[in-house]
């Protein structure tokens, strides 16, 4: 990817952070069951607010008063698929942003149909890891405008000319069923507070890799280091972002 690095600070995530928390947008989400408890967390201790409604006939409804909407395939299901044109023409019909994580992606030809509808929609940010993002990059191409959020060991947010790193947080966050599926949902939670989508998920995956790095020094293992997550994101503070930026 051609183009500029960019760097946050930690007054533009602490705004950012803030601006979520005096908001309280509600974020839909259409999400793995594997993770809806832990998304539903983690938002609530960012300061936005979880709606999980999923059954096609009501979730345009719910979807339509949305500060910003995610799309999670991770346990895909039939009515699940029924309801994300409807997600989608809502976005498209009041411009809210959505973003995409498209789990597993790499092994079904229903779920890359489903993120080719997606991308079809103006404003979409995708987040998955390495190989899922991999698969996409010819529908990328298509779509330059997308943006591109590759987590990893590093974060890569790419969206053309743009690109932004993130280097935080701490391998329990791989240990723990959910909590990638959850990073997507505080994206969505930045993005409908900050106009600007790469510095919206620079600022999530920032204050997110920060709590993940202060709950590993408290927790004991995995079990706990959930626990200590959800309370480290709802206690991050501008001073506290400064000192773990750097």
């Amino acid at each position: 990817m051609s183009g500029f690095s960019e760097k946050l600070d930690a007054g533009s995530v602490a705004s950012i952070l803030a601006r979520v928390a005096r908001r309280q947008p509600r974020i839909h989400c259409l999400t793995n069951t594997v993770a809806q408890n832990v998304t539903a967390n983690m938002l609530l201790a960012f300061g936005a607010v979880p709606s999980m409604a999923g059954h096609p006939e009501e979730i345009g409804s719910f979807a339509a008063g949305a500060g910003a909407i995610l799309i999670n395939l991770g346990t895909i299901s039939a009515e699940a698929e029924r309801a994300i044109p409807e997600l989608i023409a809502v976005a498209q019909e009041r411009r809210i942003p959505l973003v995409l994580d498209p789990v597993f992606v790499e092994h079904s030809p229903l779920r890359l149909r489903l993120v080719g509808d997606v991308l079809a929609l103006f404003d979409v940010t995708v987040r998955g890891n390495a190989t899922e993002m991999a698969t996409l990059e010819p529908l990328f191409s298509l779509r330059p405008d997308t943006v591109r959020v590759i987590t990893g060991a590093v974060d890569r947010i790419e969206a053309e000319d743009r690109t932004l790193l993130v280097a935080h947080g701490h391998k329990l966050m791989t240990q723990v069923t959910g909590l990638g599926c959850a990073s997507s949902a505080l994206v969505a939670a930045c993005r409908a507070v900050e106009p600007d989508p790469v510095i919206a998920a620079g600022a999530a995956l920032t204050a997110y890799g920060i709590a993940g790095e202060i709950a590993a020094e408290r927790a004991a293992g995995p079990g706990s280091f959930a626990m200590h997550l959800i309370d480290a994101l709802a206690g991050l503070d501008e001073a506290t972002l400064a000192k773990r930026m750097g």
